[in-house]
């Protein structure tokens, strides 16, 4: 790691010390060429997990670009979990993990990772799922950045209609016949729309099932008959609402 670092990496192990028995997380700003730490509130309610606050993520964006994610595995090494993995490549940042065990600090570090295809992935819930290969859709092949919502997993028999309460906010309007890149909303295994897709030529779904790989499939009758919304993209009101909410969870 390059001496530019040091201080960061000093002030990111003070901030898990003072977090502990909870995991904390920060995030690495640069500005005009130097590093600082960040230190952010962490949502969870959970000790061993984090929820990165949304305002302390945008407030980091203010003071420069974001860098590198920062987190601690209390009385635990700092090797990555398998969300933790899911989380770095969905982030496209390099990332930092401080485990603390019986005092001792000790890091693992992970380079920034480039775009994931959008084809192949594996389908872990509120990092790599159907609405972030939509986003990842739409930034890698439109160009268009759209708001990423905090989702628990099981929303969807849980009282929470992500999707159509959303849509609006997101910048999309209802449309009778889809065309390339739209949207479409299915309601899948619950009477809740809970699936999104991208309708693509050829009458072709890109889509990201759970439990499946990302893929492309005909946009059958089985899939028509779960259909409830065809989205498109229009636009939100204010640049601002495109702030991410915190795409770490």
């Amino acid at each position: 790691m390059s001496e530019l670092f040091n201080k960061c990496r000093a002030d990111a192990e003070a901030h898990a010390r003072a977090e502990y028995p909870r995991e904390a997380v920060g995030l690495v700003v640069s500005a005009r060429g130097k590093p600082s730490y960040v230190p952010c509130r962490n949502q969870s309610e959970e000790p061993d997990h984090f929820i990165l606050h949304p305002e302390d993520y945008a407030a980091a964006e203010d003071l420069g670009d974001i860098i590198v994610v920062v987190h601690s595995h209390p009385d635990t090494g700092p090797e990555p979990s398998l969300h933790d993995v899911a989380s770095h490549a969905a982030s496209r940042l390099a990332w930092w993990i401080v485990g603390l065990q019986e005092g001792v600090a000790t890091w693992h570090e992970m380079p920034a990772a480039g775009e994931m295809p959008l084809e192949g992935r594996v389908f872990v819930h509120g990092v790599i799922d159907c609405y972030t290969l939509v986003r990842d859709y739409y930034r890698q092949v439109l160009g268009i950045e759209l708001m990423d919502f905090y989702r628990k997993d099981d929303w969807w028999h849980n009282g929470e209609n992500l999707y159509v309460d959303n849509f609006e906010r997101a910048g999309f309007v209802p449309v009778d016949t889809p065309e390339p890149g739209d949207l479409i909303v299915m309601a899948i295994g619950s009477p809740t729309p809970c699936h999104g897709a991208i309708w693509l030529e050829g009458d072709v779904l890109l889509h990201h099932l759970y439990g499946r790989l990302s893929c492309r499939e005909v946009y059958g009758r089985a899939y028509r008959e779960c259909t409830t919304h065809i989205m498109r993209y229009k636009g939100v009101k204010a640049p601002d609402e495109c702030r991410q909410m915190s795409p770490f969870t």
